[in-house]
């Protein structure tokens, strides 16, 4: 417990396409890093694609122990532009805005959950084609289709999903 609390939390700022080198480099000298990401959709050519993208584009976490090492050499590393400064000194984030950032964002990027959808449920969806939208699960089929009624520019639609596709979305 008193190593959690010796260690302290840095902003890094990272160089342009330089994320890969700065970690790499940065791991290699002890450093522990953390970059939040979450996943979006994106549309590219018809398609949409599922992307990991940083929360905080250009920056990420560094856990550095000061009894172990000046944080001066931080600002050295090949990938890094550097550290950020109030006061001349390096600004130090708490270990509880870390460990909120590590649970809200390490579990949606690593665990897809799967559940199954009931008639009268409401439900908005993460990610496709249909994403920040909101439908009413009207039936669901054994051939495992979903029909929802969905409610797009002040007019219903009837629209049928697979269980098992790819969508995410959430209960409300």
């Amino acid at each position: 417990m008193e190593e959690i609390l010796l260690k302290k939390w840095l902003v890094v700022q990272i160089k342009p396409n330089s994320y890969d080198l700065a970690i790499r480099n940065l791991e290699r000298q002890g450093i522990e890093t953390f970059i939040p990401k979450m996943k979006t959709t994106v549309r590219k050519d018809k398609k949409f694609i599922y992307k990991d993208v940083s929360v905080f584009p250009g920056y990420l976490f560094v856990c550095f122990n000061p009894q172990n090492a000046n944080w001066s050499k931080i600002n050295n590393t090949y990938g890094v532009a550097k550290v950020l400064l109030f006061n001349e000194k390096p600004y130090e984030i708490s270990n509880y805005l870390i460990l909120a950032l590590k649970n809200r964002y390490e579990t949606q990027t690593s665990k897809e959950k799967t559940e199954n959808l009931e008639e009268g449920e409401t439900i908005k969806f993460n990610s496709g084609p249909f994403v920040d939208l909101i439908a009413k699960v009207e039936s669901v089929d054994k051939q495992d289709r979903i029909w929802l009624i969905l409610d797009v520019m002040g007019a219903s639609r009837k629209v049928k999903i697979k269980q098992n596709e790819q969508v995410k979305f959430l209960k409300l």
